[in-house]
């Protein structure tokens, strides 16, 4: 079992408090609108340096609502997240998670499991439009980072190939206190002070889909 964090703060200069506090990987987020806290090319590369792993979190918009949750918008999410990655340069075949920030009952099922099918949607069209403007088509994977339930309607759905399971022992009908089967991310607090910013401890199944230079 291996050990990390994730931040909407940049870490270049706690990397090594980090390290000390025997943390492996570094969630961080894609964002186009809300750029205050997206990771940079910068950042990456110094996360890299000092041999940590990233996690990539595409958060940016308000995902804990669910009217956020529909096709068009997991289309657009999906077409700007991988774009992001792409010219981020992560690495090939590694997800990027999308969140699901709220405690999702069966009402908001057939929504977020549409979204979904936006994400997918909007992946092809990031891959159409490098082949189209002569780029390189870098192949990713789908991840998804919700509630015991989310993760479980997401699996079944077969599009999410990745799963993050959130903290809040309560959702679910109390179901996400436990460990969801499979997962490979696990978040095991929030909003905690380490290294004078705020995170959220992880847990890795030891197959994260974590990245590095």
């Amino acid at each position: 079992m291996a050990y990390g964090i994730h931040t909407a703060t940049n870490v270049s200069n706690v990397l090594n408090c980090l390290k000390n506090n025997g943390k492996t990987f570094v969630g961080r987020y894609f964002a186009v609108t809300n750029t205050w806290k997206s990771l940079t090319k910068i950042e990456a590369q110094n996360i890299s340096s000092a041999g940590l792993y990233i996690v990539s979190i595409w958060e940016d918009g308000p995902a804990d609502k669910p009217s956020y949750f529909t096709y068009d918008q997991g289309k657009k999410d999906g077409n700007n997240a991988f774009h992001y990655a792409a010219d981020i340069q992560q690495t090939a075949n590694t997800p990027v998670f999308f969140a699901v920030d709220f405690d999702a009952t069966s009402s908001h099922k057939q929504a977020i499991l549409d979204y979904f099918v936006g994400v997918r949607d909007g992946y092809l069209q990031y891959l159409y439009e490098r082949r189209k403007y002569g780029e390189e088509e870098i192949y990713y994977k789908i991840g998804v980072y919700g509630s015991y339930d989310v993760l479980t309607w997401c699996k079944e759905q077969d599009i999410a190939t990745y799963f993050f399971q959130a903290y809040a022992p309560a959702w679910s009908n109390g179901r996400n206190k436990d460990p969801w089967p499979g997962y490979h991310l696990r978040q095991l607090g929030s909003n905690q002070d380490l290294c004078n910013i705020k995170v959220d401890p992880d847990e890795s199944s030891g197959a994260a889909g974590g990245w590095k230079y």
